[in-house]
C-alpha cells in the first residue's frame, strides 16, 4: 500500500468517515512505515487541539439582530413605531423642500429678488439653485420611501448644511441676504437631524435595542453560541 492511500484512509477515520482501503491493511501499513505512524500521530494532535481548545467569549448579537430586522421590516407583523415616525417626518421635510424648489422656480423663491438676476451669469446660478432644492427634496423623500437609501443623504446633507453655514455667516455679515432667505436652509438641517436618527435606529446601538416596537419572541435555541459536542469514545483524538 502506498504512503498517499493510507494517509487518506487514516485522515477519514480522524474525521469518522468510511476508509477508502479495509482497515485491516491500513493498519498493516502503518505498523511497518515510520513515516505513516508518525504522520497519523501528528494528524491525530492536531485534531484533538482544535476540538478542545477553549471557547473563545464572542458578544449574543441576537437580540440586535432582531431589533434591526424589525426596523427595516423584514419580520412580518412588527413595525417599528419610532422609526415610522421619522419616515413621515423626513418625508414632510422632503416635500416642503420640494415646494420650497418650486415655489423658486416659479418666481417666487424665499428671499431671492428678481432683480438679481440681471446680472451676468445669474440666470443659471438661479437654475443651479433651484435645481439643488428640488433634488434635496426629491431625495428625502426618496429616503422616506426606501428606509435604507436615507443614510446616503447624511454625507450629501451634512456637506450642504456644513458649507452653507459658513456662507450665511459671511452674507449677514456683509448684509448681502436676509433673514427669510437663511431660514429656508433650516429644512435641509431638519432633514439631516431625521436622517441622522434613522441612521441611529436602523444601527440599533445599545439604548436604541429593542425600544419603540413590540418585543418579538426569540427562540432559545437562537440565543448564544454553538456548544460543542462530547468527542466519542471511539473517536481517535479523544
Amino acid at each position: 500500500m502506498k504512503c498517499e492511500v493510507c494517509q487518506e484512509a487514516l485522515s477519514a477515520r480522524i474525521d469518522g468517515e468510511a476508509e477508502p482501503v479495509p482497515s485491516e491493511q491500513v493498519d498493516a501499513h502503518l505498523e511497518g512505515c515510520a513515516a505513516c505512524a508518525e504522520w497519523y500521530d501528528a494528524a491525530v494532535a492536531a485534531t484533538r487541539g482544535l476540538r478542545l481548545r477553549p471557547i473563545t467569549p464572542t458578544p449574543d448579537l441576537t437580540e440586535s439582530i432582531v431589533a434591526r430586522a424589525v426596523a427595516e421590516g423584514a419580520i412580518p407583523g412588527f413595525r417599528d413605531e419610532r422609526l415610522e415616525t421619522l419616515r413621515l417626518l423626513l418625508g414632510g421635510i422632503g416635500a416642503v423642500q420640494c415646494a420650497l424648489g418650486i415655489a423658486q422656480l416659479a418666481g417666487f423663491g424665499v428671499g431671492v429678488h428678481t432683480d438679481h438676476l440681471a446680472h451676468s451669469g445669474a440666470g443659471h446660478l438661479f437654475n443651479e439653485s433651484t435645481a439643488w432644492n428640488l433634488a434635496l427634496g426629491i431625495g428625502m423623500v426618496y429616503g422616506a420611501l426606501r428606509t435604507r437609501a436615507a443614510a446616503g443623504l447624511i454625507p450629501v446633507l451634512s456637506g450642504f448644511a456644513g458649507v452653507v453655514t459658513l456662507f450665511v455667516i459671511l452674507d449677514l455679515a456683509r448684509h448681502e441676504t436676509t433673514v427669510a432667505r437663511v431660514s429656508s436652509h433650516l429644512v435641509v438641517v431638519a432633514g439631516l437631524v431625521v436622517a441622522l436618527l434613522m441612521q441611529r435606529r436602523l444601527r440599533g446601538g445599545p439604548e436604541e435595542r429593542g425600544r419603540g416596537h413590540e418585543p418579538v419572541p426569540v427562540p432559545e435555541g437562537a440565543r448564544g453560541g454553538r456548544r460543542l459536542g462530547h468527542l466519542s469514545r471511539h473517536d481517535p483524538a479523544a
